[in-house]
């Protein structure tokens, strides 16, 4: 039975030159679990806002062509008073939180619609339940965890009693271990309750094994739309989980769903010959381009001049917000050229420590800088030669057009290059962006644009909080490799993620806090190995055969030397 029916479906923003959406074509049965995956900008959020009503009703904009919900034209329905039984849990849970205690959230949105006190009850204490939330029920909201209040978000929807959910990137935000959490539940609600799912991913091998379709969406359009295991079988290799990657490099045409197939077809290849294929995405075109692109860009952006020593020195760093202590007698020293992944789970720390280090927060403790303390440095220098960006691109957005944006980072130090800015746009892929306004692109071309206002005035460190969010993997690709370079340059880095892969191949150093300790520093190997949550796809994948293999690099060393005489 058709749930959702998509015909001829396009819809074009306000005052936008062209459509966001192009022909629609899809249907969606009742109790399905749909994955949506696609570039950043693809449309996808755009197509679940078109589902959940928000389109046009609040963004306003041309709607065409057809969408039926449970048999009823909602294109007809524009602007009436009638509530879709769908409702959608955005990337920022912030975002849609606006009480102020657990129950008071989940209450919300029942008395919104008018039902009597005791079903409004009922409801809270069965989706507190049913999400693990009733130790919750009074806590306060500020207090949670980014996964908490992901579990708050979705219970507030579960509440509704809606027949179908549409969750943007709800583990983008999360550690591997909160991830997991809300995975299971997202599982839970569509196995147990029938409720059809819609999840918008990038990390798409969390989801593959229990999702019934893949949309996989391209500038606008439906590109395939099928079961999970014929996409694999498709030739978009760069939405293809890391472990197919290893797979296929390996020249192993089979495409399993899940993880568990895969390390099986894995281990049974130890002890043959196995032909290794090119790097995925290192041919010599994409090698010569590459080279290319950071020799003309990224080399220009930073002169080659000697950088200043750009190590920070952190002493008895603790931190307290109210009664928590956050961070409890931190010691480090960030080296120049140093480039530091900050690892762990939601609530360790990650975000204080950076604000620490901007001065952005009240500190007990010595953070020193080139070897003087940053609460005597001046703070427009400062802020020059330590670049911040925030785990909220929205911080950073205040002009008219992407362009103007990045300009006005370098209007605030009197600097004049439009050459400058025209590079950094180029490099980070933002050209054809360059004179929309900044609210009107997805979340994560907003993402590059926040690195782009950062690197563009060529800072000695840069901080940086979960820059992969929202980003698809080509281009995440290539802002691992623009980070590279710039580290190569002289430039030290601090990069706070929960994506695994991608730290494993960007940063020299890891950094794992706890509780606001750190519990690990050091290499890959040190910190990486063995591990159950903190380690790379491939090294989980690898664990039976070899525990020293983290990536694809690790992948071609081992075949080449250690296949045959490993087990």
């Amino acid at each position: 039975m058709d749930h959702i029916k998509m015909n001829n479906l396009s819809y074009k923003y306000p005052n936008a030159v062209n459509s966001s959406l192009k022909n629609i074509n899809i249907n969606i049965e009742k109790g399905e679990f749909v994955l949506v995956i696609g570039k950043s900008g693809s449309g996808k959020s755009t197509l679940a806002k078109v589902i959940s009503g928000s389109i046009p009703n609040f963004y306003g904009g041309t709607l065409k062509g057809l969408l039926e919900i449970e048999g009823i034209n909602c294109i007809d329905k524009i602007g009436d008073k009638d509530r879709r039984n769908v409702s959608m849990v955005f990337q920022d849970p912030e975002k849609q939180l606006i009480m102020n205690k657990v129950h008071r959230e989940i209450a919300f949105g029942l008395e919104n619609i008018g039902l009597e006190t005791s079903d409004i009850h009922k409801r809270l204490w069965e989706s507190l339940q049913f999400c693990s939330l009733l130790d919750f029920y009074n806590r306060d909201i500020k207090t949670l965890s980014g996964g908490e209040k992901q579990k708050v978000v979705i219970a507030s929807a579960l509440a509704m009693r809606d027949e179908c959910i549409i969750l943007d990137e709800p583990t983008s935000q999360l550690d591997p271990s909160s991830a997991e959490e809300i995975i299971n539940l997202i599982k839970k609600i569509n196995e147990e309750l029938g409720v059809t799912i819609i999840v918008i991913e990038q990390r798409i091998e969390r989801w593959l094994e229990f999702s019934d379709k893949v949309t996989f969406m391209k500038q606008g359009e439906i590109d395939f739309f099928g079961t999970p295991e014929d996409f694999l079988n498709t030739d978009n290799s760069s939405f293809m989980p890391s472990y197919i990657d290893a797979l296929r490099y390996m020249s192993i045409k089979e495409s399993p769903k899940t993880f568990k197939n895969a390390r099986i077809i894995m281990e049974k290849q130890v002890g043959k010959k196995i032909k290794i294929e090119e790097m995925p995405n290192e041919n010599k075109g994409y090698k010569e381009h590459k080279e290319k692109k950071t020799k003309s860009l990224v080399g220009k952006l930073f002169s080659k001049k000697e950088k200043e020593e750009g190590e920070i020195t952190i002493r008895d760093l603790k931190v307290n917000y109210d009664d928590k202590s956050v961070l409890n007698n931190i010691n480090l020293n960030i080296k120049k050229g140093d480039f530091c992944a900050l690892i762990g789970p939601n609530g360790a720390g990650k975000s204080t420590f950076l604000k620490a280090i901007m001065n952005l927060i009240e500190y007990k403790g010595n953070i020193r800088f080139q070897n003087k303390n940053i609460k005597d440095l001046d703070k427009r220098g400062f802020y020059k030669n330590v670049g911040y960006v925030s785990q909220n691109p929205n911080d950073y957005i205040s002009r008219d057009s992407v362009y103007n944006e990045i300009k006005f980072t370098l209007d605030n130090y009197n600097i004049k290059d439009e050459k400058k800015i025209n590079k950094v746009i180029k490099r980070l892929n933002l050209e054809h962006l360059k004179d929309k306004n900044p609210r009107d692109i997805s979340g994560g071309e907003r993402q590059r644009l926040a690195i782009a206002t950062m690197i563009v005035l060529e800072p000695k460190v840069l901080l940086i909080d979960e820059p992969t969010r929202g980003l698809d993997n080509e281009n995440k690709k290539m802002l691992q490799d623009i980070l590279k370079e710039i580290n190569r340059l002289g430039v030290t880095i601090i990069l706070i993620t929960h994506d695994m892969d991608f730290a494993a191949s960007s940063a020299n150093r890891f950094i794992m806090l706890f509780n606001g300790k750190i519990t690990s520093d050091g290499d890959m190997q040190k910190v990486f190995k063995e591990g159950f949550y903190y380690t790379t796809t491939l090294h989980k994948l690898f664990n039976n055969i070899n525990k020293n293999i983290f990536n694809l690099e690790d992948v071609n060393t081992f075949y080449k030397k250690d296949l045959r005489r490993t087990l």
